[in-house]
């Protein structure tokens, strides 16, 4: 029986080492956690590909790292690549950012513990090979003071005839790609102008009772991050008046950025392109 028993733990080990993800050992720097996370148990071997790995990063309690657009103050993190040959690295996916202080400038980041998505495409490979990604991740974490560093991550992934998906991790991926940003609806009517050193940004109607429940992370410094919009309404609508940011372009064309909307005990994103015109 205690055979059989050992025979059965045994086969249970070598069938969770066949379906797991892989996952690049952790790097502890304070007050920051990090490692390079795949979803399935190889790269799946034939035809060039794209595929995805996750970076992982881990903050202690009262910190904080930088979304890709950090508003006043801040860096992101970024991951200078050392791939094998023929392989290559798209841009890294930030998930939806929040409210973050640097002292007492407001800005936009990430808190506890968050997962960054990087593609990676990948040319024909033969099942039975192993490849190492490499990166150096530079970064820069703040509470009440501020510490830039880097440290370098790897991960290993094997090839491999059959690709299964880790349950944990491919949960993880379909995750993050849920919470991305939308695309506004048809019907949801932006208005953006410029006045002098301000930026005028009206809501659509719908929108006018849930100002509290409304938020909006600027792309390319075009406003300050670390202010409260003046508002008002005005012919039923709901209308932000922002402070441009001295960073940024004077003239902007277009506003961009991520819209967060609560939404019951949830926030929906929804990405925002709207051009400006002026009142001159």
């Amino acid at each position: 029986m205690r055979k059989i028993l050992q025979l059965i733990s045994l086969l249970c080990c070598i069938s969770a080492a066949s379906l797991g993800g892989k996952e690049g050992v952790s790097v502890s720097q304070f007050p920051l956690t990090f490692n390079l996370v795949y979803p399935g148990n190889g790269i799946p071997s034939g035809e060039s590909r794209e595929i995805w790995i996750g970076l992982r990063i881990v903050r202690e309690d009262g910190w904080h790292t930088y979304w890709e657009h950090p508003g006043d103050v801040g860096i992101a993190p970024s991951i200078e690549w050392e791939l094998p040959a023929g392989f290559s690295a798209g841009k890294i996916i930030f998930p939806p950012p929040q409210r973050v202080s640097m002292f007492d400038i407001r800005a936009n980041g990430h808190t506890g513990e968050t997962l960054f998505l990087i593609p990676l495409s990948i040319p024909p490979l033969a099942s039975g090979q192993e490849f190492e990604i490499k990166g150096l991740c530079s970064w820069m974490a703040c509470s009440h003071t501020c510490m830039p560093a880097h440290t370098q991550l790897s991960l290993k992934l094997p090839v491999v005839s059959k690709f299964e998906p880790d349950p944990y991790w491919a949960t993880q991926f379909k995750n993050f790609w849920a919470t991305q940003p939308k695309e506004i609806p048809k019907g949801w009517n932006f208005d953006a102008r410029l006045i002098g050193k301000f930026l005028k940004l009206q809501f659509p109607t719908f929108l006018s009772d849930k100002n509290g429940e409304l938020d909006f992370f600027a792309e390319n410094r075009v406003i300050l991050s670390n202010q409260s919009p003046t508002v008002r309404k005005k012919d039923e609508r709901i209308e932000w008046i922002l402070k441009k940011s001295p960073w940024g372009p004077q003239m902007p064309k277009k506003i961009s950025g991520i819209l967060s909307l609560k939404e019951g005990a949830e926030k929906s994103f929804y990405r925002l392109n709207i051009p400006v015109s002026s009142n001159e």
